[in-house]
């Protein structure tokens, strides 16, 4: 499950840089794109699987909203929108194995809070986020939960050292 890091720098023709896996089936546009959060800024995690990609990356040409298909850390490019729609099947058959890497991604972060902040309340209060993690059947819960993560664990880590400086266990 380790991923490719993509670094990208906003497009040269609007200024934006984003990175969306595409999960599904969307009524509007076809193909239904989990834009992903970065972390930090410009870094994106890329794991198997089907994305859009807009953006900059140093030594390879620029991705103009372009469809890719990652299998085995390879990434297959310039793919057009017919020959994604025409793989939504198997799109939408993987969605339990993202599912999985999604929870072990957050559970990767849980584990780095626990580890920077090695509080007794704080342990606790991963492990109960962890068991959350496994009760959420909705993939767009498990994404909010990386994004929030992403953004917000360094400040957390402060918080619960700022918060528990002077814990002693009775």
């Amino acid at each position: 499950m380790k991923p490719q890091i993509l670094h990208l720098m906003p497009n040269t023709t609007d200024e934006k840089r984003w990175v969306a896996e595409i999960t599904g089936e969307d009524p509007t546009f076809k193909l239904k794109r989990d834009f992903q959060p970065d972390g930090p800024e410009g870094v994106w995690e890329i794991y198997d699987g089907w994305y859009q990609i807009h953006g900059q990356a140093t030594g390879v040409s620029p991705f103009n909203k372009e469809y890719v298909h990652v299998q085995n850390g390879r990434m297959l490019r310039h793919l057009n929108f017919r020959y994604v729609l025409a793989h939504l099947e198997d799109i939408k058959a993987a969605e339990p194995e993202r599912m999985e890497r999604m929870r072990q991604q957050i559970y990767v972060m849980l584990d780095e809070i626990k580890r920077e902040a090695p509080y007794q309340p704080v342990e606790e209060a991963m492990e109960r986020q962890k068991e959350d993690c496994d009760m959420t059947d909705e993939p767009d819960q498990l994404l909010g939960a990386i994004a929030i993560l992403k953004k917000r664990k360094d400040a957390m880590i402060k918080e619960y050292h700022k918060t528990f400086e002077n814990y002693q266990e009775w």
